[in-house]
């Protein structure tokens, strides 16, 4: 099976989704439930990750339970994904999965599971608030209003609302989100 993830999370499951239900019954047949540092590493296994090169961490911070998983940096951009879409693809897996099915403490405990690969949600976050800032000086200047024509997920347009909030600047802007679901976009725009 190639391990190409492009695509949303429903193209993945059907992709792997027997194989992946078979090895969660059978593990839980055999020793209980299959836990998500497992479930992680067979499946970067599966897609030609050394398992000596794998590591998984998990630590639990307020409402979420945060799961660091560590690849080669070669093989990291096939679980990430272009801007992120891989990544918040697992991420779904993880929380269809363990938060229905297996993982019943971490369900019980009200957690949401929120999955980083080779600290990606951090550099992103950087990146993230660099261009806010060019861009509110852009719209400073020219007056004019900036959309995003990319989609960002509802985490990294609150980044964007976030950074823009903290500004000097920011009783001048304001931001806006549009649209629904893979259509939306945000704006950011000089105050009236």
């Amino acid at each position: 099976m190639v391990c190409d993830w492009t695509r949303w999370s429903e193209n993945i499951l059907s992709a792997l989704g027997s194989k992946i239900s078979w090895r969660l019954n059978s593990y839980s047949k055999k020793k209980g439930y299959m836990t998500i540092n497992t479930f992680l590493t067979q499946l970067a296994e599966h897609c030609g990750v050394s398992a000596e090169l794998i590591t998984v961490d998990q630590k639990e911070d307020g409402d979420y339970l945060k799961i660091s998983l560590g690849l080669p940096e070669e093989d990291s951009g096939r679980f990430i994904g272009f801007h992120g879409d891989t990544l918040e693809s697992l991420q779904r897996i993880l929380r269809i999965i363990f938060q229905e099915k297996t993982e019943a403490d971490a369900a019980e405990k009200g957690k949401r599971i929120l999955l980083n690969i080779n600290n990606y949600r951090q550099d992103r976050a950087e990146r993230l608030e660099e261009i806010t800032h060019s861009v509110a000086q852009k719209v400073l200047e020219t007056n004019s209003p900036f959309t995003f024509q990319s989609f960002l997920p509802a985490h990294e347009r609150f980044i964007i609302h976030t950074t823009l909030s903290e500004l000097p600047e920011a009783d001048q802007l304001e931001s806006l989100s549009e649209g629904e679901g893979r259509l939306r976009r945000l704006t950011i725009r000089k105050k009236n």
